[in-house]
């Protein structure tokens, strides 16, 4: 089954949205491109209802989450998550 990166970018004071979700979901789509990977792997997701840990990005299927993500984290969640199908360790 392949892999999506589900980022959650919803907008709101506090929410993934205002902490750079939007952001990370171009990043994310600009990342898988440039790896030759399909720009569907990646989804918004609804509100995850984690804000304290946002912006928060899950992978499906296996159910992986990664919490306080930043734009540099991006090309090594693409890399070794999807292209590698390897979690990447905090």
């Amino acid at each position: 089954m392949p892999r999506q990166i589900f980022v959650c970018a919803t907008p709101g004071e506090g929410r993934c949205g205002a902490k750079g979700g939007g952001e990370l979901f171009e990043r994310f789509r600009e990342e898988v491109v440039r790896l030759g990977l399909s720009p569907s792997a990646v989804l918004r997701n609804a509100c995850t209802r984690r804000h304290e840990e946002g912006p928060v990005v899950f992978v499906f299927p296996d159910d992986v989450w990664y919490t306080r993500v930043t734009p540099e984290d991006v090309p090594g969640i693409v890399e070794k998550h999807l292209a590698r199908q390897t979690r990447v360790e905090s």
